[in-house]
């Protein structure tokens, strides 16, 4: 399951320099230092193979897992060393017992009769692979050491690593940042990532690898959730092959993503992910973050980003149109009408953020449910809007036309709107749907006395358009009502 949080507008503006920086080194190690690394690899792992360490030190580890009884590693060794050398040479590596004894020359003893040509071999290769970037700095548990706890973070096992968990940071990190200020970020970030080794270490004990930047940006999410707390916060969540975008409190996150990381830790080991360290990272993240609550929501927004709805209401209403516009789309894609309906409700009265093309996707698929409230929400809602141009009035006329025809009961039109609409039809022309204004504004309320001036002007209409028995009608019609104040 993948539950990932994205915000805007939650706290005060603030640069991310800390998220830029992390982001920075982060690249710059893996396309600078470790891009040499494939090609020491190589050049150690042929030494290795046209050396004689091959011939004894392979058989002197099967014999060392024979005495150990342990069977199963046996076999999946002897697999691996039909597959591919460097392989099973990283297995023995990691089995930090034999290799204790190896380095103690305990297994090729100095009475042994090649023990010469071993040693120089064996110290060629050892100094081959110390020249190599992650080799050098990523944390092994059965060599720990604080620079490695700190410079594996800087590490990635591939593109791919370095994307997703780049990635990850950029969605999580700035609003971290925000609340918490540069420095105090960057120390919760590297603390974080000391609280995933630990974990790890833990959990893995010796002999066990760490590359990555995944534990310190899972105390971020740590961190991230504690410090937002009961703000509620969309989500996009994806299980298997279904995906959609929940708000909810940002706390909620906290359990989902331990109860992932412990379940996939349970399922799948903790080798080929750092699951345990994720699990360290987020509850260490969330720990340090605690004590600053005070702190991040001095930073807050008022109500949760409401204030930068004022100071920018176009952006913010234009954030919300589309949001709501991509909500609406993905429910009809799910068959899921009675959502869609009301998504694009809420998209059609972001007017001020809309767009005439939204906007008329809005109204086509509301207009499907005459009877709702979400068409008669969204009509009246188009019938406002307040631009002259003149494809929004051909919009507007088609709304009012459709609506008036189709909404059931009956068209929802206050005196307000219905003036409004007699006024707009008046400037931009349009007799047919001036003269429906009229006698539905008459017929609410006869004596508003703008009714008497909407009757005249539509039958003012018809006789320019030489239709006189119209324009008599409604003149006798405006008679009826009392003359304007």
């Amino acid at each position: 399951m993948i539950l990932m949080p994205y915000l805007r507008n939650v706290t005060r503006p603030h640069f991310p320099v800390g998220v830029i920086l992390l982001v920075a080194i982060n690249v710059l190690v893996f396309f600078g230092p470790q891009q040499r690394d494939e090609g020491r690899y190589r050049l150690a792992f042929e030494h290795y193979a046209q050396s004689v360490l091959p011939r004894l030190e392979l058989p002197a580890y099967k014999d060392f897992l024979k005495k150990q009884r342990r069977a199963e590693d046996l076999k999946e060794f002897e697999k691996l060393e039909r597959y591919r050398l460097s392989y099973a040479l990283r297995r023995m590596d990691d089995d930090a017992v034999f290799m204790s004894e190896l380095r103690a020359e305990r297994v090729i003893a100095p009475e042994h009769e090649d023990y010469a040509q071993w040693r120089e071999a064996r110290a060629y290769f050892e100094r081959t692979i110390d020249s190599i970037t992650v080799e050098r700095y990523a944390f092994r548990t059965d060599q720990p050491s604080l620079l490695t706890a700190f410079t594996h973070q800087f590490l990635h096992g591939s593109s791919g690593h370095l994307l997703g968990n780049m990635l990850v940071l950029i969605l999580i990190a700035p609003a971290v940042e925000a609340l918490l200020g540069t420095g105090l970020f960057l120390l919760v970030y590297l603390l974080g990532g000391l609280g995933a080794v630990a974990t790890h270490w833990l959990i893995v004990g010796g002999g066990s690898g760490l590359v990555g930047a995944s534990g310190a940006i899972s105390a971020a999410m740590g961190a991230f959730a504690v410090l937002l707390r009961w703000r509620r916060i969309p989500f996009f969540y994806f299980v298997v092959v279904y995906f959609d975008i929940i708000r909810a409190p940002a706390l909620l996150a906290l359990p989902i993503w331990l109860v992932n990381e412990f379940v996939q830790l349970l399922w799948f080991g903790d080798r080929g992910v750092a699951y345990g360290a994720h699990f360290g990272g987020l509850v260490t993240g969330a720990l340090l973050a605690w004590p600053f609550l005070a702190r991040a929501e001095s930073r807050f927004l008022p109500q949760g980003g409401e204030q930068a709805a004022e100071d920018n209401p176009q952006a913010a209403a234009s954030d919300a149109f589309r949001r709501y516009l991509s909500e609406a789309r993905r429910a009809m894609r799910g068959n899921d009408f009675e959502r869609a309906r009301r998504a694009y409700a809420k998209a059609a009265v972001q007017t001020a953020g809309g767009d005439l093309a939204g906007w008329r996707e809005c109204f086509n698929v509301l207009k499907l449910s005459p009877g709702s409230a979400e068409f008669h929400q969204a009509a009246r809602a188009f019938l406002r809007l307040k631009a002259d141009d003149r494809e929004t009035q051909d919009f507007i006329r088609e709304v009012f036309r459709d609506y008036v025809a189709q909404a059931k009961p009956r068209p929802q039109l206050d005196a307000e709107l219905l003036a409004h609409l007699g006024e707009r039809f008046r400037r931009h022309g349009g007799p047919a749907e001036l003269e429906r204004v009229a006698r539905l504004l008459h017929a609410l309320a006869p004596n508003d006395p703008r009714s008497r001036e909407i009757i005249l002007a539509a039958a003012s209409a018809h006789y320019g358009h030489g239709d006189s028995r119209r324009g008599a009608d409604l003149t006798k019609l405006a008679e009826e009502a009392p003359p304007g104040g």
